[in-house]
């Protein structure tokens, strides 16, 4: 009776489950955040991104049901980030944004910044997307494409007719990716080296779901060799794979100043 609220998802048992699980972490990340004065840069990334992850996740599980608590623990966060590095603190306390920058930490960024281009412009052009490919289907050649955020579209080149078919673990795909990405540039600007990692792994992690998990035949893509798959995928994939690997690479460039140091 409320799936239009739930915005008629296919498993909301499931999906209800998460949204819970993703609560409970935003309610112990909010009661782990009472001492902020001894809290480390890293702890107070973690408090951070343990309210942004679920309050901007849930948006996508339950919908509607959504709005009020998603937008009140956006708000949330919006003001942990002012007391954590914008506000008056006192003079030792870690800030978000560092002025001293080495090359390998700009080129983390950039790194960020193709991921989430290449996603944001997904939208506007299929050539940024996933994949891309036409194959012979019984005598008729059809396109496969992927594209944000759950859609495997079919378009037989015969008579130029298109289907979609929503996917949803293209959207888990995409989601890894994002978030990855956000994670890893906020990680960046604050020289927090294990996040910076964290947001890398998430992207692999995303990208190797994409090669795995079949998502390709959901959409009525015919079984083909792995090598067939490699040759078609998209100009997105291909961008996001070069960013997590900027992200990684200056990732032990820092581990070795680090240790360099000590």
């Amino acid at each position: 009776k409320i799936l239009p609220w739930i915005g008629n998802k296919e498993n909301p048992v499931g999906l209800g489950i998460i949204t819970l699980l993703l609560s409970g972490l935003a309610f112990l990340s909010v009661l782990s955040a009472r001492k902020t004065a001894k809290l480390t840069n890293d702890r107070k990334m973690m408090i951070f991104l343990g309210v942004l992850l679920p309050a901007v996740i849930c948006f996508t599980t339950v919908g509607r049901l959504w709005y009020l608590p998603g937008t009140l623990l956006v708000i949330v966060c919006s003001l942990f980030a002012y007391e954590f590095w914008f506000g008056k603190l006192k003079d030792s306390s870690p800030k978000l944004i560092s002025k001293n920058f080495r090359i390998y930490q700009i080129i983390g960024i950039i790194g960020c910044a193709i991921i989430l281009f290449s996603i944001g412009m997904a939208f506007a052009n299929n050539i940024f997307g996933l994949f891309k490919a036409e194959v012979l289907v019984n005598t008729i050649y059809f396109r496969f494409e992927i594209l944000p955020m759950d859609i495997v579209r079919s378009t037989n080149l015969s008579n130029m007719v298109t289907k979609d078919v929503e996917v949803s673990l293209v959207m888990i795909v995409y989601i890894f990716l994002i978030l990855g990405a956000f994670i890893a540039l906020l990680s960046s600007l604050a020289k927090s080296r294990i996040f910076k990692l964290a947001g890398g792994v998430l992207v692999f992690i995303g990208l190797s779901l994409f090669l795995l998990t079949g998502i390709l035949g959901q959409g009525g893509f015919p079984s083909v060799r792995f090598q067939n798959i490699i040759g078609s995928l998209g100009l997105g994939w291909y961008m996001s794979i070069i960013g997590m690997l900027m992200i990684i690479i200056t990732n032990l460039f820092e581990f070795k100043e680090d240790n360099n140091k000590r």
